[in-house]
């Protein structure tokens, strides 16, 4: 079976590799999937190893290497990405420098992912020698997880999901999926549906239990005086304010129409406009401008820029997740784009009543608790987000109610990272 899949992974890879130059997407770490790793991933002595595919995972990858670390100070932790986007992301989010009086560091080394080949597959095992692999969410290599059995080293799935497309793909080759789940040995799961999921895929009724979603673990409520006050933003702070975050095309078009038409009924109304992709700006920009509304860049406000605009354009990465602080209302972006939706979570924690559009699926979970809590707000186009959006701004009421009750939700769903750390810790006790 593996000198078949390594064959298909080869044949990839002919046209995988060529077309990546092509892209000028090679990179001076790129010889990291093949195995070569350098001193700072090696050196570190029966380390955990965590692998997060991208950002979304990186984020959850560095909250539960912070919690082992919190346990088991003296435990080493790697953590491999899969994408460039991910490991920069990694970089920046947990201390891994070598700074003379830094903090302790929450992961010790980060590098990117190997090819499934099982001669590379068989260097990396034999050159990290991990104690634990650590997969977030669900990520199933064959050749690695074969390995990792073969060697004897546990893995342990956690936040595991499996989507509705994923399910559905992973049951046509049940016979493949069922061997490969034989070598993980306990999958910690966000849901009940995804625990009887990967139970219908294979896996041991015994190793399967529910931890929660660690995506409720990633942004806490934050404490009085964080975040940012419509002042702050450029405003006058007497607006209602609509925060569209993380949009996608053609999502910017959509969300300036319905601003407009509500703006005719209520004067004082504001739009802060984030796209996903804030290279994407200078194109929104143009649009803007022919709808004849007054804008100005966040970036601009942020050097002490002053003056009154309708939109907000939000050019700069990071800020979005404490700008929602000033919001009424906000939509959430890559919903109605079909882009997969992005984490409800960090308008929530402020308090603020959440619409989103049909398209929720990578944080499924997530949507079907907020809209049974009455958390939240499903619209199926412009037309209902109008009308959602309108209600929300005419009922302060509401808009209370549904922030008491997302709230609610983050709480009581937080802790996740604690309980997974509490199942994985036979694991992590000291080797003989």
């Amino acid at each position: 079976m593996r000198i078949f899949y390594d064959l298909f992974f080869l044949i990839f890879g002919l046209f995988y590799i060529p077309g990546l130059l092509l892209k000028g997407k090679l990179h001076r770490d790129f010889p990291q999937k093949f195995g070569l790793l350098p001193e700072e991933v090696t050196a570190p002595e029966r380390p955990v190893w965590i692998h997060a595919v991208s950002v979304g995972e990186a984020v959850v990858a560095a909250k539960l290497a912070g919690a082992i670390k919190g346990s088991f100070p003296d435990i080493p932790v790697i953590v491999s990405t899969t994408t460039r986007t991910g490991k920069d992301m990694l970089r920046k989010a947990v201390n891994i420098r070598r700074t003379e009086g830094a903090a302790p560091r929450s992961v010790d080394a980060v590098f990117y992912y190997p090819l499934d080949i099982s001669a590379v597959v068989s260097r990396v095992v034999r050159l990290v020698k991990p104690r634990l692999y650590l997969m977030v969410e669900t990520e199933l290599w064959p050749n690695l997880l074969e390995e990792l059995h073969l060697k004897g080293v546990p893995v342990v799935l956690a936040n595991g999901r499996i989507s509705d497309s994923s399910f559905g793909n992973y049951k046509k080759i049940r016979f493949f999926t069922k061997r490969i789940l034989r070598c993980v040995d306990l999958f910690c799961m966000q849901s009940a549906k995804d625990a009887e999921k990967i139970k219908a895929l294979g896996a041991r009724d015994e190793k399967v239990c529910v931890t929660g979603n660690m995506k409720f673990d990633d942004l806490s409520i934050p404490s009085k005086g964080a975040g940012f006050t419509r002042e702050e933003l450029g405003f006058d702070g007497s607006e209602e304010l609509l925060v569209a975050g993380s949009t996608h095309f053609p999502e910017e078009q959509m969300v300036i129409d319905v601003y407009r038409q509500l703006k005719e009924k209520k004067n004082n109304m504001k739009l802060v406009l984030a796209p996903r992709h804030v290279e994407r700006a200078d194109a929104i920009r143009i649009y803007i401008e022919k709808s004849g509304l007054r804008y100005r860049r966040f970036s601009d406000v942020l050097k002490g820029g002053k003056g009154q605009c309708d939109i907000l354009l939000v050019d700069t990465i990071g800020h979005l997740k404490d700008i929602y602080s000033a919001a009424s209302v906000v939509f959430v972006g890559g919903t109605l784009a079909k882009k997969g939706g992005q984490n409800p979570i960090e308008p929530a924690r402020w308090g603020k009543p959440v619409v989103f559009g049909p398209d929720m699926s990578n944080f499924r979970e997530i949507a079907e608790v907020f809209l049974e809590n009455d958390a939240a707000v499903s619209v199926k186009d412009t037309a209902e987000m109008k009308k959602a959006i309108e209600d929300l701004l005419t009922d302060p009421g509401r808009r209370d109610r549904m922030a008491g009750n997302a709230l609610k939700v983050i709480e009581k769903n937080s802790g996740t990272v604690a309980r997974t750390v509490e199942k994985i810790e036979k694991y992590l006790e000291p080797i003989a």
